[in-house]
């Protein structure tokens, strides 16, 4: 029969799995080991067992190791995988990208909902007791469907079984059909593991796949040892290859992952971020965007007892005049911050115009203009967040000569910027000039 890789199981298991005859070969995955090292399968296996039970740190490693795995799927093999604790890159990394697949832990892993009428179905059925810990694989809710539609073009899955729902009906086990071979997502059995690699190899996955069950009295003639010198040299070419690619594709990442920190992160905060987080990401916006002079309130106040009110002074004068001088003879913006889960709440337009007032008065300058700037849905998409302002509420802010605008548009015009679609002074423009609602055009 073929061989067997057993990934990230313990010595002990793999002991046992080969006093009892079968022929298995344990790896680690550098998550686990700790090394940078390809993780290539041998040449003859094509059953393999993954225990996913990793932290989330190394997300670059074995980006280059997918090719060798799906390889042994289009061919006809087997790939299980005991999902215990870990992130989607995990399986992705290495067997390849899965359609749809979206982890999200099932809050009450042992309950299961339905179950599949077949023999992985009804495996999982018998082993439902022992299952310590599963994932919501796929964000499908049609209770009625066993065969899910894969419309991802490319990616060389042509089915999805569902084996089990869990009690919000969302699959939480899974066996995709990839070439001729089958991709299993299953549950975490804890240490019971083991017994539901024995059930497969006994019960599940012989009458699935039986030329993986055949007995080949010459199967030793596939080793190495037997090997000419121009074959040989091939598959010496392909090791290379496999490790030339693995090394770019993780230089790539490591590259994509200090770009995500260094540029990308605190203008991510825009749309994600709330209170100190999204005011620190909003000045950050603002002298990225080079308004002449952005000014922390809070830093400002810092030695003085008073409520601090608005969040953030823009103003328009890069003079060398000390702060105190321009927020009594410049143009001004006072910018007031807000988030939420919903809708721009009332009380935020008031308080607006309110502070507007206060510092008319107290820093007698009418040259001011107020901006509410708000990441509201903040738990939504920002690509599909609706506008958190009434239109009530957009036309009082054109009354009282203020503007309205979202932490969101705001992302969105600076990655326009970045493309080259508008300038940083358009931005600028926009923001000081437009009353109520603030948005821009690229």
């Amino acid at each position: 029969m073929a061989k067997i890789l057993m990934i990230d199981f313990s010595e002990e298991d793999i002991k046992q799995l080969q006093a009892e005859k079968w022929d298995v070969e344990g790896r680690e995955t550098n998550w686990k080991s700790g090394k940078i090292e390809s993780l290539v399968p041998p040449l003859d296996c094509r059953l393999i067992f993954f225990q996913l039970n990793l932290g989330d740190s190394g997300p670059g490693l074995h980006v280059g190791d997918a090719a060798n795995f799906e390889a042994i799927l289009l061919d006809g093999g087997v790939i299980t995988c005991f999902l215990g604790s870990g992130e989607e890159f995990h399986l992705t990394n290495l067997f390849g990208p899965i359609p749809g697949l979206k982890l999200e832990v099932n809050k009450r892993p042992s309950f299961i909902n339905k179950i599949a009428d077949s023999q992985a179905g009804r495996l999982l059925e018998e082993f439902m007791p022992q299952i310590v810990k599963s994932y919501e694989l796929f964000s499908d809710e049609d209770e009625t469907k066993n065969l899910l539609t894969v419309d991802e073009e490319g990616s060389g899955y042509n089915q999805i079984e569902v084996l089990a729902r869990n009690y919000r009906r969302r699959p939480v086990a899974a066996c995709l059909r990839k070439g001729k071979g089958y991709l299993f997502l299953l549950p975490w059995f804890g240490q019971n593991n083991l017994d539901v690699v024995r059930a497969m190899l006994r019960q599940i996955l012989p009458p699935m796949t039986p030329y993986l069950f055949e007995e080949n009295p010459f199967a030793w003639i596939e080793s190495p040892d037997y090997y000419f010198p121009s074959l040989k040299a091939v598959f010496q070419q392909i090791q290379e290859e496999t490790e030339r690619h693995r090394q770019t594709i993780f230089r790539l990442r490591n590259q994509a992952e200090e770009l995500k920190k260094t540029e990308q992160e605190m203008f991510f905060q825009l749309i994600t971020g709330q209170n100190e987080v999204l005011k620190k990401a909003v000045v950050h916006a603002f002298n990225y965007l080079e308004w002449p002079t952005v000014v922390d309130v809070d830093d400002y106040w810092k030695r003085v007892i008073r409520i601090k009110e608005e969040d953030i002074w823009l103003i328009d004068d890069a003079d060398e005049k000390t702060v105190e001088e321009k927020i009594r003879t410049s143009p001004l913006m006072l910018v007031v911050i807000r988030s939420g889960l919903g809708p721009a709440p009332e009380n935020d337009l008031v308080v607006l115009q309110k502070f507007k007032a206060r510092r008319m008065q107290e820093f007698d300058n009418t040259k001011m203009k107020a901006l509410l700037i708000g990441n509201y849905y903040l738990r939504q998409d920002a690509r599909s967040r609706p506008i958190p302002f009434t239109q009530e509420q957009i036309d009082e802010a054109v009354a009282d000569g203020n503007g309205l605008m979202t932490t969101a548009e705001l992302f969105w015009a600076i990655k326009a910027e970045k493309e080259g679609k508008i300038s940083k002074e358009e931005i600028r423009k926009a923001i000081r000039e437009k009353k109520g609602l603030i948005t821009f055009s690229y």
